[in-house]
């Protein structure tokens, strides 16, 4: 597989690319319509180690940034997108301290998109909804990313956007992260719960808009709201759907 110089590397994640495909679907729709020029690795994408550095399996998790920092930059690609704020977090933050290097840029799609969201003005179509925005761990307390997805949902016309009680830095966890959803799935849900019950009835809020695909899974797996990421939110939108 040969890249571009300077071209875009789109990185699913495996939950995006293997369990919450229409997140990784809805993404590259949107990547399209704003004619951005990116590739993905599909099926040779592979994992970026985050699972094992949470689970304390290191060794693993330093050969594995190693095979992707090497491939990911043989192939040219200076910057790189990602629908998960675990590959987020690990690839830009994690794989310098582990391997001494990250040779290219990592973006949260939240970003990518918030720089990009002129393209979007004028082709975003009305959602008459209450929706509230739950911060992902990574993205928010770890990575510091808060107001770039706010600002995505601000502009899709009559979506009315609320907040949890305890929100940004001092926002619920969804109970997926640090291998509980693997190892604990029925404690994993109860913590999602712990959200789609009371605390969105105090928001009184609709729709539940996320940035991570394990914030997604879970919140789903809880039930009691409709659960969208932020992409599949924007292009429900663009598309008058």
């Amino acid at each position: 597989m040969m890249a571009m110089v300077g071209k875009i590397l789109y990185w699913k994640g495996c939950m995006s690319r293997l369990k919450m495909k229409s997140i990784a679907d809805s993404t590259e729709a949107l990547l399209g319509l704003l004619g951005v020029d990116y590739d993905t690795l599909g099926g040779e994408e592979g994992c970026c180690g985050s699972v094992l550095l949470r689970t304390g399996q290191y060794d693993a998790a330093r050969s594995l940034a190693i095979l992707n920092a090497d491939r990911i930059s043989s192939l040219g690609y200076s910057e790189l997108v990602t629908s998960c704020p675990g590959c987020f977090k690990t690839m830009s933050s994690e794989y310098p301290m582990i391997i001494g290097r990250a040779p290219f840029r990592v973006m949260h799609i939240s970003q990518f998109l918030y720089g990009r969201r002129a393209a979007m003005e004028g082709c975003l179509h009305p959602i008459r909804a209450r929706v509230v925005y739950h911060d992902p761990c990574h993205l928010g307390r770890h990575m510091g990313v808060y107001d770039e997805p706010r600002a995505l949902i601000r502009m899709v016309p009559g979506a009315d956007l609320v907040e949890f009680k305890y929100n940004r830095s001092k926002a619920l966890c969804c109970g997926a992260g640090g291998g509980v959803r693997s190892a604990f799935p029925e404690i994993a849900v109860e913590v999602a719960r712990g959200i789609t019950g009371a605390p969105l009835r105090e928001a009184g809020a609709s729709i539940i808009i996320t940035s991570c695909p394990f914030c997604n899974y879970n919140l789903k797996e809880a039930g009691g709201a409709e659960v969208i990421d932020l992409p599949e939110f924007l292009l429900r939108s663009w598309r008058g759907s």
